[in-house]
């Protein structure tokens, strides 16, 4: 069964940031978290003294202050006029009247369009941001997001603590394919100008797959390397996101696949490689070697790259272990860094 909600988010409050595990990064790594917000009567009147003055008519005169006394009443012996409960409506409401309604006698078409509710402030009409998702093969959810008035945004998603970096096109739309990270996934699109959307999908089958993720930002040449059952480098079991595969190969036990998220044309883009296994529906037995690598590149050559590694088995999601490694320096740029012990291998029991 497929269970999908969705809520939108203006100004940048959030209440589902608790339930996405916001994995925020400013600079080279920075977190954040977003937090929650609470109203009044007025009474108008309808009829005025014979005698009562104009506003017009009113002189100034002056007012001086001798001495103030503060005082209290005793709340407890209030008229019965101020206490009964059909005085009070029983949703607080802001009213706001003219000098025009205070002076009209009797106008009870005044009274009753001052009285009126305030509607709910929303956003100008069609300028919403909406997030929608649909569950695919391998526990992967299509995220389509609609920001009409905002073509050609920077948009970043949130997952589980997993986060990456995408744009809108031409038209204020984007779609990506994401791997789930949690049975009741929740995902958070936030834009630049603090508005957003958020919506949850049930992927009840995620138990039967393993996942290993890397994350960065910018141009540090990071990437998720499987070597499946043996396989070498440049083997057809050696993948990565040079030959990352489809998913439909997952969804049928014959081996993993890997998703680059991210959008690598954007500058300081927060990028992610998640390998997905089926480890509960292998069709082969062994084991699945994992690694970490970093190209040195004329980009990060000489530089000090940092990034975030993820693990979910039984559809439970790990702590993230922070990786923080030197590049050396730009004669070795084509040289890879490997990085083992990062990501636990995989021992796979056929399930065939």
């Amino acid at each position: 069964m497929i269970k999908v909600s969705t809520i939108a988010i203006a100004g940048g409050t959030l209440v589902m940031a608790a339930a996405i595990g916001v994995f925020m990064q400013t600079g080279q790594q920075d977190t954040s978290s977003f937090a929650p917000a609470t109203p009044v009567e007025t009474e108008t009147l309808s009829n005025l003294p014979k005698d009562a003055q104009t506003p017009g008519s009113i002189q100034e005169t002056p007012v001086q202050l001798a001495a103030i006394t503060l005082t209290s009443s005793d709340v407890t012996r209030l008229p019965d006029t101020m206490t009964k409960a059909a005085q009070f409506p029983l949703t607080p409401i802001l009213v706001a009247t003219g000098d025009e309604d205070m002076l009209e006698a009797g106008n009870d078409t005044a009274a009753s369009d001052a009285t009126e509710p305030l509607s709910e402030p929303r956003a100008e009409q069609g300028c919403f941001v909406d997030l929608a998702g649909e569950t695919r093969a391998a526990a992967m959810v299509a995220l389509k997001l609609s920001a009409p008035c905002q073509p050609n945004a920077r948009v970043v998603f949130h997952h589980e603590g997993m986060k990456f970096t995408s744009a809108t096109d031409d038209e204020g739309y984007v779609q990506v394919l994401v791997p789930a990270l949690a049975e009741q996934a929740a995902f958070l699109a936030m834009m630049d100008d603090g508005n957003g959307a958020a919506v949850e999908v049930e992927v009840g089958s995620l138990s039967f797959y393993d996942r290993s993720i890397v994350q960065w930002r910018g141009d540090a040449g990071v990437s998720i390397h499987a070597l499946e059952f043996g396989a070498d480098y440049k083997d057809a079991g050696h993948v990565w996101a040079g030959a990352p595969r489809d998913a439909k190969i997952a969804a049928v036990g014959e081996g993993g696949f890997v998703t680059r998220l991210g959008d690598t044309s954007i500058d300081g883009a927060n990028m992610a490689d998640v390998y997905t296994f089926p480890t509960g529906t292998a069709k082969a037995s062994g084991d699945v070697q994992m690694s970490v690598e970093v190209e040195v590149t004329e980009l990060n050559c000489g530089r000090e790259v940092t990034a975030e590694v993820l693990q979910v088995s039984d559809a439970v999601v790990s702590e993230p272990s922070l990786l923080s490694v030197t590049v050396p320096d730009c004669d070795a740029v084509g040289d890879f860094l490997l990085l083992k012990n990062l990501v636990d291998d995989l021992k796979i029991a056929s399930r065939s």
